[in-house]
């Protein structure tokens, strides 16, 4: 193991120490970080590295851009128009192999890189801070690299998304703790894009946007894969303005993933199941999902739809063979499952839910538009899907003159309740 100190690195929180850790990552093998603070822009692990950092040691993202990787660095990375389209990360693997990093803090420095911001109130309620034009994007970006291991980090106040994997296979996250801030855009937790034999726990995020993604964009990787092979267990997640649990966006596939034990608080969606985002791509075919033992405390449960609001082109994709089985809680509106006559939501289980209903549908418009809740008559709202099973359902409303029904349904078929 290799000390950062005996390459130059100061660690006060002032010297810019990316050229040391750099020098100390390219020796080889694994860089370990004493106590202290080390400021730093843009790294790039190598196959075989790996960053240890002592309980009290922190990274610091520097506020310079000119200390990150210039834009459209790799290939993969091109047009990337994530936060801000800046295309610069603070730690970046390409293309490597047998990476880790373990332990201490990374400070994604948000507070002093937007410091100039103004405050906005946005279609999802806001408020928000007006970004900047420059800030760093996906903070770690680990691009179709194998053999990953991600544990014991403290990750905190990231400008764009925190860790983002993508077409990157053989995965352990282990006790990841990400604690972002509220007011930031496009501060996801973990983001799984294209990622095969993933295994994800005891994590405890809170994000502004989106806790923990499954995405299926494969237009950008080399070598194109779907999103498969994942679990997700022992973990708490909350997203201030949006989901805790998202899956979609892009146009791929995503199949064959297990969330188990999981909490999910304080979000406008606990899980959110979206095939086509926007008409940049055909959409995402999802199948093959299983959500267990889950206790929530959320606006929806469960949010089904073939089209997001931007989508003018319907989705000839599908949403098919998804379990939902032994959770309960708290919602506050309805849950929501709608395709759109083109492709298809079908084969969806609903098995021992048990949930305190605590609305009154008096709804704020602007969650009645980032929701997209149209009907309001049931604790579940179904149109145009077929084969769905409800067995076990307990439903405890706290307003009952307020729901006509449990199920309400349009256009569907299969629909049994046992």
């Amino acid at each position: 193991m290799r000390n950062v100190r005996d390459f130059g690195a100061v660690g006060d929180g002032i010297a810019n120490d990316t050229a040391a850790i750099q020098r100390a990552i390219d020796a080889g093998g694994t860089v370990y970080f004493p106590s202290g603070t080390y400021r730093t822009g843009s790294i790039f692990l190598r196959s075989g590295s790996g960053l240890e950092l002592a309980p009290d040691a922190v990274l610091a993202a520097s506020t310079d851009p000119a200390d990150y990787n210039p834009k459209d660095f790799c290939p993969q990375d091109r047009n990337n128009n994530c936060c801000g389209k800046s295309g610069q990360h603070l730690i970046i693997a390409v293309e490597q192999e047998n990476i880790s990093i373990r332990g201490g803090r990374i400070d994604g420095n948000a507070r002093n890189i937007l410091k100039d911001h103004t405050v906005v109130h946005t279609f999802m309620g806001g408020p928000q801070w007006k970004c900047k034009e420059w800030r760093p994007a996906q903070m770690m970006y680990l691009c179709e690299c194998k053999n990953i291991r991600l544990c014991d980090i403290d990750i905190e106040d990231t400008s764009g998304w925190a860790c983002f994997l993508h077409g990157c296979t053989d995965i352990y996250i282990r006790g990841i703790n990400i604690r972002n801030s509220p007011y930031v855009s496009e501060n996801d937790g973990i983001d799984l894009d294209c990622c095969g034999k993933a295994v994800v726990s005891d994590c405890n995020i809170s994000a502004g946007d989106d806790a923990f993604t499954l995405r299926g964009v494969s237009s950008r990787l080399k070598d194109p894969r779907p999103c498969e092979l994942v679990t997700v267990s022992n973990c708490i997640f909350r997203s201030y303005y949006a989901h805790a649990i998202r899956i979609g966006v892009g146009g791929g596939e995503i199949r064959d993933c297990q969330f188990n034990g999981i909490i999910c608080h304080g979000s406008h969606m606990a899980i959110h199941i979206n095939a086509k985002y926007s008409d940049h791509n055909d959409g995402v075919d999802i199948h093959d999902l299983a959500f267990r033992n889950f206790h929530v405390d959320v606006e929806q449960f469960a949010f089904l739809r073939l089209d997001y609001k931007f989508v003018k082109v319907p989705c000839g994709k599908s949403i098919r063979n998804i379990v939902f089985e032994n959770a309960d809680g708290r919602v506050r509106h309805p849950s929501m499952l709608r395709g759109n006559g083109v492709g298809s939501i079908r084969d969806i289980r609903f098995t021992d839910i048990g949930l305190a209903v605590a609305g009154a549908l008096q709804i704020p418009e602007n969650t009645r538009k980032f929701c997209m809740i149209e009907g309001t008559d049931g604790a579940f709202e179904l149109n145009q899907v077929r084969d769905v099973t409800f067995t076990g359902l307990d439903l405890k409303y706290e307003h009952p003159e307020a729901w006509k029904t449990d199920i309400a349904q349009t256009d569907c078929s299969g629909v049994i309740r046992k």
